[in-house]
């Protein structure tokens, strides 16, 4: 048995069949199909016929919020085209075959909850740090998703201790705010997304941070993940202030999220996860975590998720397998 997994997400759509036992073959991708309705159906159906001999089902996932896991209504780049949409009906009506459709950061909750760093655990949380704080909970091995949908949105919980939206963990704990707060410091150009809210408070953000500044300027480099961990490795001072508030805040945002759900481990995944040092020193900073032996949760651990860039393919795969044939896994 095989699915077509398709995993709407960025500048791409991705895709590859999958079987049973999670082995992902016929890789591809082809740029998003996210300008219209019909742009997205077509070149969704052209990769559908490709295989339409050798699959049974069409496992999908992509940004934005679903009600009954089928009608997109809210978030996400494809909301402008399909707000309203039942994606599974739109799906099944042009390939006939059984849809399966997943959010983006609960399909990689899921991934790791079928073959990765939660295999082993009933309940589990992914916090996943791209451009805002994706992810997912895993509750009985299965995604929590609550009245609305929007369990597992973790972007909107408070790190910083005030109101706003430069307090909340979308922008504290993200890849993307950390990346423009070192811009800002290093004087690097950087396509700005959190420090364009004007009226936000984003004057006052990038005013405080310039007003921080220590190390030397780098106006001729380009600001990343990559480039903000070999500065941090050289010893700048300010990407070090920088990583310290980003331990600071999702080490709060774990321990929130370990008191609300109590999980037996949660895995970290996205943009900077990549780099060991963060998964260590943030393993650190939560057994360090002031008050830790009062806190009212007896264990949980901190791990970097198993899969990376196929994460939401193999998800999604996971969750039309939980719809259709539960039988097939535990």
């Amino acid at each position: 048995m095989k699915c077509l997994g398709l995993d709407y997400g960025g500048p791409a759509l991705k895709y590859g069949l999958m079987d049973t036992d999670a082995n992902l073959t016929e890789q591809g991708e082809v740029p998003a199909p996210n300008h219209s309705a019909e742009e997205y159906l077509r070149v969704t159906g052209e990769i559908f016929d490709r295989y339409k001999d050798e699959v049974d089902g069409i496992a999908v996932s992509m940004p934005g919020t679903f009600t009954d896991e089928t009608v997109l209504v809210s978030g996400g780049a494809y909301l402008n085209i399909l707000k309203g949409t039942n994606i599974r009906e739109l799906l099944e009506t042009r390939c006939g075959v059984p849809v399966a459709v997943e959010n983006d950061g609960k399909a990689a909750s899921l991934a790791e909850c079928w073959n990765g760093n939660l295999k082993d655990c009933q309940d589990g949380i992914a916090i996943i740090l791209g451009t805002g704080i994706g992810g997912g909970i895993i509750h009985n091995r299965r995604v929590y998703r609550g009245r609305h949908a929007a369990a597992g949105e973790f972007s909107y919980i408070l790190t910083g201790g005030k109101s706003g939206v430069f307090n909340m963990s979308t922008y504290t704990c993200s890849t993307e705010g950390f990346v423009e707060r070192a811009a800002v410091m290093k004087g690097m150009p950087h396509q700005d997304f959190y420090l364009a809210l004007k009226g936000f408070g984003a004057e006052e953000e990038i005013a405080r941070l310039r007003a921080m500044v220590k190390g030397p300027q780098y106006p001729d480099m380009e600001m990343n993940g990559f480039t903000a961990f070999q500065l941090l490795e050289k010893g700048d001072p300010d990407i070090a202030m920088l990583y310290d508030e980003l331990l600071d805040s999702l080490t709060q945002l774990i321990v929130i999220l370990a008191h609300v759900c109590d999980p037996d481990r949660f895995v970290i995944g996205g943009g900077i996860s990549k780099e060991a040092r963060l998964i260590a020193d943030l393993q650190a900073r939560v057994a360090a975590f002031p008050g830790k032996n009062i806190i009212a949760v007896p264990g949980f651990d901190v791990q970097p998720c198993f899969y990376r860039s196929s994460a939401n393919l193999y998800g999604a795969m996971f969750n039309w397998l939980q719809q259709y044939h539960s039988e097939l896994v535990s």
